[in-house]
């Protein structure tokens, strides 16, 4: 992970403050208590949110809301983090947080944030919001003030927390999670062995009862067979009684057929009789139909032209004659107001005097068009008059050809109706023909019915005894094969019950092989592998102490080193010397020397870190000039691509690849490039 810009708003001391981090070593530097671990706890704030912590000790005092924002790069994506404090009646609570990552922007909760932070970074740890990330306290920042209780830590205190950061105590969890699942396995394999008891005795039951179905096989065999005989005796029977039915039914049907022929022999005389008295009615009223129609032959059209067409030029002239009257009407007045000025004297428009010559030529135009529209009027009414009387006699001739037309349709009704009579009659005629033959041969077969109702009633006798055999035969069949359903239902529970055994009894081995591998094979391998692990952590942890510390501390007579609980033990001249009474500066040497070793060790267990961000909280307190000089040689070999430290030493600005001062005025810490 690489930081590349943070963003402070009302954060503890910072009203707003902007850092952009370049690649390097960058060290923020200002005197105590001006604001720079502010800074560290905002980063920190970003990732994970509150944790341990309380928001009133994170929002600036007296502000109602606090933001930081925090950009940041992983394995070459880059990403942005927005987490906001709000003040609710007197409480400081985080509210919904943003995220922003390569084509999405996610409005989050939260402890949503710090699940979605957690998965990017690949920190393999619970997303509890409540507590603080142990793999970034570790393997990236570590407040000195924690540095140092771990220094003061019991052994075994100190070694649980460096068993957390090294990943070994998921050997531990491992094995004790297998001597749980051993303990439940060796109680389930107990109750499948349980469960497999008594699967002698169920065999023994099963071969009883295939005995049993044998025999009742057998004698379902026979009464089968006897079945099939019996059934047969009674399909003939019932066919005989069938094919006597179906000629019974056919001769019935007789007595029915000889009663329609009678009706209809009846019906069809009095049919014929009727037709033919019908057909000399129609007969007479087509000879007068004829006689009419020859008397009364239409004359030629009185005009070419069709009615519509007549009434069309109708409409034409009249429109004609109204447009001449209006034109004859207007010419009148005008003509009117002429001589009424020519003997007034006075013009009727300006009441100015005019002279009656002035109108003698306007007067005679006047008259001379009045005359001729009344001329062009006069002829126009006479072509009105001329077509009115045209369109009458079309309209005459007209109802006397639909007259005629339909005394001609009357006759071909007549004529067509009189063809159906006649068919009708020789159909009548031959239906009392043939009446009169079916009724001699209904009278043959009623004879024939007598004795077949005879043969019927003795094959019905025949049949019943036949059937009382085979209903007898059935019922010793339902009961063989229910005993034989009853003996295969047993034997199918005791074989179902038999598997369910058969599969415990396989279970509870498998169950026993998988208990012996758990607890005689897999947990002490691996409790060995923890402690192998656990060693070789302890040797290279040791190895970076030991070097980091000679770097620091000048001195050859001073040795460093861990024991196997990776407490820091300080030997001179050969001598073990307690911690507590080393110098500031060989104090401070040891922690940030156990502080690197410990960074680079997490690291390697934190797949997400890769080794290339490292922050330090003054690393140099109580150092002296000698052992500030060495500084850049350490970390030089931890080797970062990105360091961020914090220091209100100016000693450090000479190995510095850039640095913010962090001033504070008025209680206001703000961060500044010298």
């Amino acid at each position: 992970m690489i930081i590349k810009e943070l963003e402070l708003t009302n954060i503890r001391s910072h009203g707003h403050s902007m850092i952009r981090f370049p690649l390097g070593r960058t060290l923020l530097e200002g005197d105590i208590g001006s604001g720079k671990s502010s800074v560290l706890v905002a980063m920190e704030f970003a990732l994970f949110g509150l944790g341990s912590d309380s928001g009133t000790s994170v929002l600036r005092l007296g502000q109602d809301s606090g933001e930081v924002r925090m950009s940041f790069d992983v394995d070459g994506s880059e990403y942005e983090v927005t987490r906001r404090l709000q003040r609710k009646s007197g409480r400081v609570q985080q509210s919904d947080g943003v995220l922003k990552m390569p084509g999405e922007t996610l409005s989050l909760s939260p402890s949503e944030l710090k699940e979605k932070i957690l998965e990017i970074l690949e920190f393999n740890e619970a997303p509890d919001p409540k507590a603080q990330s142990w793999v970034y306290r570790y393997a990236v920042y570590t407040p000195q003030e924690e540095m140092k209780s771990i220094l003061a830590l019991a052994s075994e205190q100190r070694l649980q927390i460096l068993r957390r950061a090294f990943r070994v105590e998921d050997y531990k969890v491992a094995a004790n999670n297998a001597e749980e699942a051993s303990k439940q396995i060796r109680i389930d394999a107990s109750k499948q062995d349980g469960i497999a008891t008594g699967m002698t005795e169920l065999r023994e039951v099963i071969e009883r009862l295939q005995k049993e179905e044998e025999k009742h096989r057998d004698g379902l065999s026979e009464l089968e067979e006897t079945e099939l005989h019996v059934e047969e005796e009674v399909r003939l029977v019932k066919d005989e009684r069938e094919a006597l039915r179906k000629r019974e039914l056919s001769l019935q049907g007789v007595k029915v057929e000889k009663e329609y022929y009678e009706r209809l022999e009846s019906e069809a005389a009095a049919d014929f009789a009727a037709a033919k008295a019908e057909i000399a009615e129609l007969t007479g009223a087509l000879k007068a139909i004829d006689a009419e129609l020859a008397g009364s032959e239409l004359e030629r059209p009185p005009s070419t032209d069709s009615l519509p067409d007549l009434k069309r030029r109708g409409r034409t002239l009249e429109g004609k004659e109204k447009k001449l009257t209006e034109l004859k009407a207007a010419a009148e007045t005008k003509l009117s107001d002429y001589e009424s000025v020519m003997r007034n004297g006075v013009c009727p428009v300006c009441d100015r005097p005019v002279e009656a010559h002035d109108f003698d030529e306007r007067r005679s135009e006047k008259s001379a068009e009045r005359d001729h529209l009344v001329r062009e009027l006069r002829a126009v009414e006479g072509e009105i008059n001329t077509l009115r009387e045209k369109i009458e006699r079309v309209e005459s001739y007209r109802e006397a050809s639909k007259e005629s037309a339909q005394r001609r349709a009357e006759r071909s009704r007549l004529k067509a109706d009189l063809e159906k009579k006649a068919q009708a009659m020789h159909k009548f005629e031959k239906r009392v023909n043939f009446a009169k033959k079916s009724l001699q041969q209904a009278g043959e077969q009623l004879r024939e019915l007598r004795g077949v109702e005879e043969g019927i009633k003795a094959a019905e006798k025949n049949l019943t005894k036949t059937e009382d055999k085979l209903r007898g035969v059935r019922d010793r069949l339902v009961r063989t094969r229910g005993l034989l359903e009853e003996a295969q239902k047993r034997q199918t529970e005791i074989a179902i019950e038999v598997v369910a055994k058969e599969e415990a009894s396989n279970r509870g081995r498998k169950l026993r092989e998988r208990e012996i591998w758990l607890s005689d094979y897999f947990v002490p391998t691996v409790k060995t592998v923890e402690k192998s692990v656990l060693a070789t952590v302890n040797q290279e942890f040791d190895s970076l102490f030991r070097k980091w510390f000679g770097l620091l501390v000048d001195d050859p007579e001073k040795e460093v080193r861990v024991d196997e609980d990776f407490s820091p033990v300080v030997t001179q001249a050969g001598y073990e010397q307690d911690v507590r009474y080393l110098s500031g500066g060989e104090r401070t040497s040891i922690a940030l020397a156990y502080r690197l070793a410990l960074n680079v060790l997490a690291q390697r267990v934190s797949v997400g870190m890769k080794s290339n961000l490292l922050i330090l909280d003054e690393p140099t307190d109580g150092f002296s000039q000698a052992q500030l000089g060495t500084v850049r040689e350490v970390l030089d070999d931890v080797g970062c691509l990105q360091m961020i430290i914090v220091s209100h030493d100016k000693e450090l600005e000479s190995f510095a690849d850039q640095i913010f001062m962090v001033e504070k005025t008025l209680g206001e810490s703000t961060v500044r490039t010298p």
